[in-house]
């Protein structure tokens, strides 16, 4: 039988409660590359680059970042000369961000988007629905499989996310102008949902440069991941 002794039970709970103390002080932050347009980009977050040669299209997963202010600089991958957004963004503890470049490259713009927390429902998957391309009309999310149901009551515009829990089960939904169930912009499909997770879907790219498409990801907290490359 293994004795552990008082002292090191109060060790053990004093050092669970300083790492709880330090994780409750960060935020947690992620990076969407949305403008088809720009190239790829490294950001850096008070002059430190946190995210690497990022394409279009790519998501990284969320990493903590301490709680405040902080200076945050995207550039073109590799010439951090050719800044294509400079600026303060204030986070809170405990808060989910997801800071998306957005619009095109003559414009380009950080969106961000906030969430409390991960899905933890064991019965019920949450899937989280981002609308980022700059001309794509409102838009609707139809269940294929439960005979087009449409899962997204008022649509969803431009620069608008909404966020639906469902039953875990394989996704196979049509993306299509809002109001109609034609023509069918994106079909995502081959996807399979878990209950106590989160994923998100990112409408993204243009329809005029024929480069609009539906990025699936699944949600996840990657402790460090935004410590610097």
């Amino acid at each position: 039988m293994i004795k552990t002794s008082k002292t090191a039970l109060i060790a053990a709970a004093l050092m669970l409660s300083v790492s709880a103390a330090a994780q409750s002080s960060d935020a947690y932050v992620r990076v969407v590359h949305a403008v088809a347009d720009a190239p790829a980009v490294d950001v850096y977050v008070d002059g430190t680059k946190t995210v690497s040669n990022a394409p279009f299209k790519a998501v990284t997963p969320y990493g903590n970042v301490p709680a405040g202010s902080h200076d945050v600089k995207i550039t073109a991958a590799g010439d951090p000369n050719t800044v294509v957004f400079s600026g303060s963004v204030d986070l809170k503890a405990g808060t989910y961000y997801t800071v998306a470049a957005v619009g095109y490259l003559a414009n380009l713009k950080p969106k961000i988007f906030t969430a409390s927390g991960l899905n933890t429902d064991p019965g019920q998957a949450e899937i989280n629905v981002y609308h980022l391309s700059p001309d794509g009309p409102r838009v609707q999310a139809l269940a294929v499989d439960m005979n087009n149901t449409a899962l997204l009551p008022k649509g969803l515009a431009y620069g608008n996310m909404a966020s639906l829990k469902v039953s875990p089960m394989a996704v196979n939904l049509n993306i299509v102008p809002f109001g109609q169930t034609t023509p069918v912009v994106k079909n995502v499909a081959g996807i399979s949902v878990a209950g106590s997770k989160s994923y998100s879907l990112f409408a993204l790219g243009t329809l005029a440069g024929k480069s609009f498409d539906v990025v699936a990801t699944e949600d996840k907290l990657e402790m460090g991941s935004m410590s610097g490359n």
